[in-house]
């Protein structure tokens, strides 16, 4: 009886991790699509357009950049110091920065190699999945380093980190050395705004 349960569990979390993917998926493709990811003043309006609702709309696509590994985010870095200031883009930057991480964290420890070879592009893949076969207890301190350098691809080392045996503090904590890079970035944008 408890095996049938289980495996009735089992089903269900992969099915609705499916459908999840399936409308992050989506998502990204419209957002691509409206110019949400490639063009800040297109963002503006979007965000701009949907009132009190905006932080969390403007948190999801943070989010949706993240999971889709092949989505740059330096516009959505600077959408919201544009959008909502400073301060407040630095807060939402870092929040969207964190759960996007995290939850490609999570999905690597759940669904393995397989799913992690499907979100990363090929060529990222083939050079990153290399540390981690080499020397697993390496990638760690490569991770931690990448993370804080503004051209390593952290969305796909996120992945990879969790097929690592990397429990959950190291790697918040690690990823909380992002903080500054993305402080740095909200104030590089600063006097653009001045303009």
């Amino acid at each position: 009886m408890e095996d049938s349960s289980v495996r009735r569990t089992q089903t269900l979390l992969k099915i609705g991790t499916a459908i999840f993917l399936l409308v992050m998926v989506g998502l990204c493709i419209w957002a691509w699509r409206a110019g949400l990811f490639r063009d800040v003043e297109a963002l503006q309006s979007f965000i701009d357009s949907k009132g009190a609702w905006a932080p969390l709309i403007f948190l999801l696509l943070q989010v949706l950049q993240i999971l889709m590994a092949f989505v740059p985010g330096g516009i959505l870095l600077s959408g919201g110091v544009v959008i909502f200031g400073p301060w407040m883009g630095f807060v939402y930057n870092i929040l969207g920065t964190l759960l996007g991480s995290a939850l490609n964290f999570a999905l690597a420890k759940r669904w393995g190699r397989p799913l992690a070879e499907r979100m990363i592009p090929e060529d990222t893949r083939k050079k990153y999945f290399k540390w981690l076969d080499e020397n697993e207890r390496k990638f760690e301190r490569l991770f931690a380093v990448a993370i804080l350098l503004p051209f390593f691809p952290d969305d796909a080392l996120c992945l990879i980190a969790g097929l690592t045996k990397m429990r959950w503090p190291r790697f918040l904590l690690i990823l909380l050395l992002k903080s500054p890079t993305i402080a740095a970035y909200s104030l590089a944008v600063l006097p653009l705004l001045k303009q």
